[in-house]
């Protein structure tokens, strides 16, 4: 699955058919491969969705969550190396008072 298709499922899935179309027509851009550009955009597009829903912090949490785990392969899923884990806890959106 490309970026772009990863980043329009979590959209969809932290936020609903609406709010994914709004913040997608505001930040579209061309995707990058899933590397560190693509990773900085994802969390621009979470920064985005933490302000847009700022009560569903859980939801976009866990569809950043199950991104990450998309990464992996079988084996991954079932024995992660440590720098995978540390990889996925360092993407997990941090909640904070505003």
């Amino acid at each position: 699955m490309s970026l772009a298709d990863r980043m329009i499922r979590l959209l969809w899935a932290a936020a609903g058919e609406d709010v994914a179309e709004r913040v997608l027509r505001s930040h579209w851009r061309v995707l990058p491969s899933d590397d560190a550009a693509g990773r900085a955009l994802r969390d621009r597009l979470v920064g985005v969705l933490l302000r847009e829903l700022p009560g569903e912090f859980d939801k976009i949490r866990r569809a950043v969550l199950d991104d990450e785990l998309s990464l992996l392969d079988d084996a991954g899923r079932a024995a992660p190396s440590r720098s995978s884990v540390l990889a996925i806890v360092r993407a997990l959106p941090v909640w904070s008072p505003r």
